[in-house]
């Protein structure tokens, strides 16, 4: 093996959104074996970022997604799939119009309504973003029709399942658009042929690697892009059933030694 992908929430990171020992130890082990660790995420570059620089995982980052590679050493963005700014603005307002909580990754700020962040995402667990990193708005829509920067992810945000079934029946009307979740809570939205699997692909093509020598590690549907697209998929213990139906090796939780043992038994398979 030469590249395993690693989700973050759910998968590296525990419940309480920090790394274990033993995790960072079977990183260190992996890439002292000539294997990249990359880490795969939703979360927003300068968010993943946060959570690994103290790590030997590889220096590229997927997040948004798998809508953004980054070289987080850089800085610099080698693959970007974008939301045209009025697509944008339009699945916002469909959004808001259905009774959900939106919000979206411009560059590297999340934007949202100043609502929005005060009922729901101050008070959300594991929702620790800088204030430098947040754009927030009492007009979303307006701000999203009207701004230069590159719109890379959309989030719909509700309890209600038939609300975020109307809105994202609604929304899959706009062209260019491809969907997933990575919670019961929500929807993400990103440009059509953005996802994990895809990110991988071009990075492993970029890298020289065949997709024959990659493995991934996810625990939510919107991992079952790259899960599907190596060699060797594996699931976290606290996956979803519909989760592990669909992989190769079922390892321990976030919570406990799943990393350790996902590692583990992906360099078995070169033994």
């Amino acid at each position: 093996m030469k590249l395993i992908a690693v989700d973050l929430d759910g998968t590296l990171l525990n419940h309480d959104k920090e790394i274990l020992e033993g995790s960072r130890k079977a990183i260190a082990k992996a890439t002292e074996a000539g294997i990249r660790v990359v880490v795969a995420s939703g979360r927003s570059n300068l968010e993943a970022q946060g959570f690994v620089k103290d790590t030997a995982c590889d220096r590229w980052l997927i997040c948004s997604n798998g809508a953004v590679i980054v070289d987080r050493m850089t800085g610099e963005r080698h693959k970007v799939w974008q939301i045209p700014r009025e697509t944008a603005a339009e699945t916002v307002r469909r959004g808001e119009e259905c009774g959900l909580r939106m919000f979206l990754y411009v560059d590297d700020e999340i934007w949202m309504t100043n609502d929005t962040y005060e009922q729901i995402f101050s008070k959300m667990r594991g929702f620790q973003v800088p204030g430098s990193m947040l754009h927030l708005t009492d007009d979303l829509v307006g701000d999203v029709a009207s701004c230069g920067g590159v719109v890379t992810k959309l989030m719909g945000w509700s309890m209600d399942a038939d609300k975020k079934r109307r809105a994202k029946e609604w929304m899959s009307e706009l062209p260019g658009l491809t969907f997933t979740s990575s919670g019961p809570d929500n929807f993400e939205i990103m440009a059509e042929g953005a996802g994990k699997g895809e990110a991988i692909r071009w990075l492993a093509q970029e890298l020289g690697i065949s997709m024959d020598e990659t493995a991934a590690i996810g625990d939510s549907d919107n991992d079952l892009n790259m899960l599907h697209a190596v060699r060797h998929p594996i699931a976290m213990g606290n996956a979803s059933d519909h989760v592990k139906e669909q992989v190769e090796f079922v390892t321990g939780t976030c919570n406990t030694d799943g990393i350790e043992r996902a590692i583990a038994w992906v360099m078995e398979q070169d033994a």
